[in-house]
């Protein structure tokens, strides 16, 4: 089976970066890679910012704090979300609050590295 991987011009596997420990990793699973080239999933990105922004915004508007990992959908919906003709449906798995110590070491810091 292949998987897509995070490479660079000579084939070798680039470092990956996250701030969520649950997305630091350069590939993805089989499964994954078939539903793309099948064109059944499109995936995308969200920065570390972007994730931190919408971590704050989902716990501060609907008291729900997300795990850093689902924070990384929830800032795609907030910058495409309205552009989206019908309903967004965004999975909530894990638990937030295993990342809130995480996350405000990171602000106090200032920096993501």
């Amino acid at each position: 089976s292949l998987s897509y991987l995070l490479q660079d011009s000579d084939g070798q596997v680039l470092p990956a970066h996250s701030v969520s420990a649950g997305l630091d990793y350069p590939g993805v699973g089989p499964e994954h890679s078939h539903l793309k080239d099948m064109g059944r999933v499109r995936y995308t990105f969200a920065t570390d910012e972007q994730a931190l922004e919408a971590f704050h915004k989902l716990s501060e508007l609907e008291g729900i704090i997300p795990a850093l990992e689902t924070a990384h959908a929830i800032a795609y919906v907030l910058e495409y979300g309205a552009s989206v003709n019908g309903p967004i449906l965004v999975c909530l798995s894990g638990r937030g609050d295993k990342d809130v110590s995480h996350v405000a070491e990171i602000e106090s810091r200032g920096s993501f590295l």
